[in-house]
């Protein structure tokens, strides 16, 4: 008997301890989220402060060219995947891209190990991209116009003193793409001017909107399946989605995988890549045929509406390089879409996730890991 109690008290002491580690850890989740919900409205504050800049000001730098088949990308050709992480750039160093440029106007560095003037850590540089850390958490720091720097147009960049930039690019049939851009070169706003005059935004990400902390649930992504054209065509209809009676900023749904997913994700299976590679063979882009098809059916519908690209990696390599690749991967796909099937590019989002989402889960080399999908985000923003 004295045996069996001992036992009773050495299970119900277990179970407290185990009950306090919970507890414990959803603390611990909590300020995380309190963290991340932080920095979502440091960075609202600063796609604001963009605009207001850029309200009064005359841009301190402009430049002009015209976009042909040299100075543009291509789906078909790869980009360079290696991280600088040796990276030795000086401040005011020739040599520099313009996106590494901008971050230096605006956040003050593109070191490695060096901290921007928000508080984060660069990781890894790899020219088109800088990766950065806080508390743990990764972010891809890249120019979100490169999608709109189609052969034949003519592209006008303005840069202001807080690194924030206004391109303006003129296609060939006259219409206009406007982009601001915050310092870190994430679109703060677009809008398209058609040849009539006539305006559609396309992105505000100025707007208010309230923080939003996510709980660690067990997700249920609404995955449908791209060979069903039915299923297919319906998942990326405007009309898809987000029953959580709120909208979000542009930033939330890059970044929360939880707002994400109120959404339905189309996997892009009939494209994957090879390792350390973000180049698309023709012949899987031909395969993108019925996605690329819904799309434009879809702008036709609704010309305001947008797409977010997510690329994603294998769990080989380390997580800021496989960042970086994952946000080529989604480049790559959305480039595509447009070279292919004529997908308005300016209805175009990319993001990478790295080795986030991994659908095999595995430390090894996995092809179908090294995948896209894409997502009609439109209901989440308005």
């Amino acid at each position: 008997r004295a045996a069996r109690k001992k036992a009773q008290r050495e299970a119900k002491a277990a179970e407290e301890q185990q009950a306090a580690m919970t507890e414990e850890e959803k603390a611990k989740e909590a300020r995380i989220e309190e963290r991340r919900a932080a920095r979502q409205e440091e960075r609202q504050a600063a796609r604001k402060e963009a605009r207001a800049a850029q309200r009064d000001a005359e841009a301190e730098e402009v430049e002009t060219e015209t976009v042909t088949e040299n100075n543009s990308r291509s789906s078909d050709e790869d980009f360079d995947t290696k991280a600088n992480a040796e990276a030795n750039i000086e401040q005011g160093e020739s040599g520099l891209s313009k996106f590494e440029k901008a971050l230096l106007v605006g956040l003050g560095a593109v070191v490695v190990g060096k901290v921007l003037s928000n508080g984060d850590e660069v990781v890894s540089n790899s020219g088109d991209r800088v990766v950065v850390r806080r508390d743990g958490d990764l972010r891809v720091l890249k120019s979100d116009n490169e999608l709109l720097r189609q052969p034949g147009s003519d592209v006008r960049t303005e840069r202001f003193n807080d690194g924030s930039t206004r391109t303006t690019v003129t296609r060939q049939d006259g219409s206009e793409v406007v982009t601001i851009s915050s310092a870190d070169g994430t679109v703060v706003e677009r809008f398209l001017r058609r040849t009539d005059g006539s305006e559609i935004t396309l992105i505000d990400d100025t707007r208010d909107v309230d923080p939003f902390l996510e709980t660690r649930t067990d997700r249920t992504t609404n995955v449908a399946d791209a060979t069903d054209v039915a299923a297919l065509r319906s998942a990326l209809s405007s009309g898809q989605g987000n029953t959580s009676g709120r909208t979000f900023s542009l930033s939330q749904v890059r970044e929360i995988r939880a707002v994400r997913e109120l959404v339905p994700t189309i996997e892009l299976n009939s494209v994957t890549f090879d390792t350390g590679s973000a180049a698309i063979r023709a012949s899987q882009a031909e395969q993108l045929a019925d996605v690329g098809g819904a799309i434009v059916d879809a702008i036709e519908t609704d010309p305001s509406a947008i797409f977010l690209i997510e690329g994603h990696t294998d769990a080989v390599g380390n997580d800021a390089y496989n960042l970086a690749l994952s946000d080529r991967r989604a480049e790559t796909v959305a480039l595509a879409l447009t070279e292919y099937f004529d997908v308005p590019p300016e209805n175009l989002i990319t993001q990478g996730y790295g080795e986030s989402a991994l659908k095999i889960r595995t430390q090894s080399a996995e092809r179908i890991n090294r995948r896209a999908a894409v997502r009609n985000v439109t209901s989440l923003l308005r």
